[in-house]
């Protein structure tokens, strides 16, 4: 290769920026604001792999009111098997009032590259109670708390299900109103922050074609943006 004066100038010039500051790393945004199209194509893997499991199948139904054009989705430092990352984010919660008894549900919906997320960890999480719905819950995989991970490329789909290790789930004070939400049945939502760790040790694949019979993942305790909808006693 011919090296003019102009280019060797050039690279000198580029070396001395790069050790003047320019050398700064840039990662991945701590928190992203999704367009029309990623919301619509997060919904659409999730509605793929939610009916895969009776405990999530109603995540189809109810993730559109937390991941739709405009939501915060936040950066995790999750660490997984499944791919490198990085993943983004986002809690749901609900909570439900009855006569004499209550229950709430909590979930963590994380996945790999918004524009076009192939990988998801969706970890559940169920408490009940005789007052006031719980506002948290922590137990062992297959008890109070469930674990999935999925892949997902175009019509390939391939499942994990979390069979050892621990979750926890703590609601945060809700907030404002969720915009644009149209109530019924008395049902509210607010905007509600989730804290939420994990320690996947094994996860068995139960679907799809042959990766890895075998995933973990784990997560240190994590605050990440959501939604919290609250359903009245009947």
């Amino acid at each position: 290769m011919r090296f003019t004066r102009a280019s060797v100038g050039l690279g000198v010039s580029s070396l001395f920026a790069l050790g003047c500051g320019s050398d700064k790393v840039v990662g991945p945004a701590s928190q992203i604001t999704l367009s029309a199209a990623q919301a619509t194509v997060l919904m659409n893997k999730i509605g793929q792999f939610a009916p895969l499991h009776n405990q999530i199948a109603w995540l189809a139904d109810s993730a559109n009111l937390v991941i739709k054009s405009g939501s915060q989705v936040d950066l995790i430092l999750v660490s997984t098997n499944l791919a490198p990352g990085p993943f983004y984010a986002v809690g749901l919660q609900r909570a439900v009032q009855l006569t004499g008894s209550s229950f709430s549900t909590f979930n963590l919906i994380a996945f790999d590259d918004p524009s076009n997320p192939t990988n998801f960890i969706v970890i559940d999480g169920f408490n009940s109670g005789t007052g006031a719905p719980p506002t948290s819950t922590s137990g062992n995989f297959d008890g109070p708390v469930n674990g999935y991970l999925f892949h997902v490329d175009g019509s390939t789909l391939a499942s994990w299900h979390a069979a050892l290790g621990t979750a926890t789930f703590t609601g945060g004070t809700p907030g404002g109103a969720c915009s644009g939400f149209q109530s019924s049945a008395g049902v509210t939502c607010a905007l509600s922050d989730l804290t939420v760790s994990f320690s996947i040790t094994a996860a068995f694949q139960d679907a799809g074609p042959p990766v890895s019979q075998t995933a973990q993942a784990n997560l240190a305790s994590t605050s990440v943006s959501g939604i919290l909808l609250s359903y009245p006693a009947p």
